[in-house]
Parts: C-alpha cells; sequence; structure tokens
C-alpha cells in the first residue's frame, strides 16, 4: 500500500496559506521596526542625560533576562565601565556602611552633648579611637539634619552706606 499524494488543489491551498501568513509576518515586522524606531528616538535624549550609576544599575537589574552586551550596546554604554561598576558594588556596599555606623556614633554623641557642632565632633571621634575627617562627619551631619547649638548672636558685620542714592 502507498501513501496518496497530495492533490494539486491541496499543494496550491497550503501555499496560499503560506503566502498568506508570510504577508502577515512581514506586516507585523514593519510594524515592530516603527515602533522601534519610535521608542529609540524618543528613550535617546533620557539615556544620554541618566547618570552612569543609573544605565549601570538599569542593565544589572535586565541582565538575567537579556545580554549584557546587547544592554550596553541599547543603552549606549561601555561593557568595560558597566563590569568595574559590577566590581566595585562590594566597597560601595562597605562604605554605605561604614557611613551608617559612623552616623550612629555622631548620633550618640550629639546626644550627649546637643551644642557640638562639626569641629567638636570629630574631635570626640578621634577621642574615641575613630579616624575620620571633618568634613566627611559635616556630610553625615547634614544628611541625617544634625547641627550644633549656636549661642553666639548672628550679626552682619556690612552695614549699608546711609549717603548713597
Amino acid at each position: 500500500m502507498c501513501a496518496s499524494r497530495p492533490s494539486r488543489r491541496d499543494l496550491e491551498a497550503v501555499v496560499a496559506q503560506l503566502r498568506s501568513e508570510v504577508r502577515q509576518h512581514r506586516r507585523e515586522i514593519q510594524h515592530l521596526r516603527t515602533e522601534n524606531e519610535i521608542l529609540r528616538e524618543a528613550a535617546e535624549p533620557l539615556i544620554h542625560r541618566a547618570a552612569a550609576r543609573e544605565r549601570f544599575s538599569f542593565i544589572d537589574r535586565l541582565r538575567d533576562r537579556f545580554s549584557v552586551k546587547r544592554l550596553c550596546r541599547i543603552m549606549i554604554t561601555d561593557r568595560g565601565s558597566f563590569y568595574g561598576w559590577v566590581r566595585a558594588r562590594a566597597r560601595r556596599d562597605e562604605r554605605a556602611y561604614d557611613a551608617q555606623q559612623l552616623t550612629m556614633r555622631i548620633l550618640e554623641i550629639h546626644t550627649a552633648f546637643p551644642a557640638y557642632g562639626a569641629e567638636r565632633t570629630t574631635r570626640e571621634l578621634k577621642r574615641q579611637g575613630v579616624e575620620v575627617g571633618r568634613r566627611v562627619v559635616t556630610r553625615l551631619m547634614q544628611a541625617s539634619g544634625i547641627s550644633g547649638i549656636t549661642r553666639r548672636r548672628r550679626r552682619n558685620l556690612t552695614t549699608p552706606d546711609k549717603v548713597r542714592r
């Protein structure tokens, strides 16, 4: 017993159906290309104005779904810089933890001595054995809203000239 061959009419129907699908897919591809071009033009100013860390964190979030090479090409950034950012993450996290611990110590000192500003707080920290600079202490105090008490009255040392017209 031999299998029957499809008739010419059946083959023409299949070919017509495949041509219809090809036309539909071509229309869909053209539609997607147009949308992609519009989105690329809309996103380009945002990509160029975004800070590198924002672009890198975006790439990092999507790297399990897409390749890093493709994401870097889309985000117009260097792959080597991205990988450098990833390697430096541990140091950034460590610095943030150290800053948090230092802020807690500054808060303890401020609670004990509310009049202390950044200079006195720095001296107190150094007495406790913490090597830190005054500018770091100033930055952390400002970030957490801590300020010393000023006992002197603020005065303006420049006096306006009264004869000027």
